[in-house]
């Protein structure tokens, strides 16, 4: 294996961030627990990451109940430490949280702008399955099956189909650290390594910013030319109907009163 996924906490030491830079595509390491415990790791191995420019990933591990609170307090937590090079907040379920709870919690991180993971444990895969299916687009799953636990992938102990993610032992050699780490593997049945260093795109603000991320100007006449290309899209007439009906429609005086067209 040439790339090392690796998760951890305040319980591994980083020996070589060099080394680290050099085999991890990504990192990702435990923030928060509960609803006031913050991993004493967190913030250095955060800042090592904007240093070097390596994707990281934050995660809440969910003490079992009110797990929407927990992950607000993730949020809360991280929302002035991430930089450029977050990816996105994992909730840590293997404590026999409710699935109702876990629900609340994937429902608020929904709401944001950022990539989203869901961890869970291969046996209690029935207990999670509906909203592992219902994940969305931007939520990865990840699943822990370890098997032997001998620091080595065993085919014989595969995850679930469909997960992204496996982690498949804790006694993980890793260039960087002198101890035995988290490791994971991509399964290739899921979401490619792409997925995992590239932040969400975050949707433009108005259509100023779409049109510059395209490296076009939005001066009067390129948004008179682009209005005109697209004055027979349903929602553009929509949207000018719309602007009549609240008496803010401006009507050039040079209109043809006898053009005609398809309603």
């Amino acid at each position: 294996m040439s790339d090392y996924y690796p998760d951890i906490s305040h319980h591994h030491t980083v020996a070589d961030w060099a080394k680290v830079e050099k085999n991890c595509p990504f990192m990702i390491t435990k923030a928060t627990q509960g609803t006031s415990f913050v991993d004493s790791a967190m913030a250095g191995i955060v800042k090592q990451c904007e240093k070097r420019g390596i994707p990281y990933w934050l995660y809440a591990y969910l003490n079992k109940g009110d797990e929407l609170a927990q992950a607000k307090f993730l949020v809360k937590t991280c929302k002035d430490r991430i930089g450029k090079h977050f990816m996105g907040y994992v909730l840590d379920v293997e404590a026999g949280n409710a699935a109702s709870g876990v629900q609340k919690a994937m429902d608020y991180l929904k709401t944001l702008e950022y990539k989203m993971m869901l961890y869970t444990m291969y046996a209690q895969y029935d207990k999670y399955k509906n909203i592992i299916a219902m994940r969305p687009g931007k939520c990865a799953w990840w699943e822990a099956r370890y098997g032997q636990n001998n620091g080595k992938y065993d085919p014989d102990y595969p995850c679930h189909v469909g997960a992204d993610l496996h982690q498949y032992t804790s006694n993980g050699s890793c260039p960087g650290f002198d101890e035995k780490v988290d490791l994971n593997r991509i399964t290739g049945q899921g979401k490619k390594e792409k997925w995992f260093i590239t932040p969400k795109k975050k949707p433009p603000k108005g259509i100023t910013e779409y049109l510059h991320n395209l490296g076009v100007g939005a001066g009067e006449k390129n948004m008179s030319r682009i209005a005109a290309a697209n004055c027979q899209a349903k929602e553009v007439r929509k949207a000018l109907f719309a602007l009549a009906e609240e008496e803010k429609l401006i009507l050039p005086t040079d209109l043809n009163p006898w053009e005609e067209t398809e309603q």
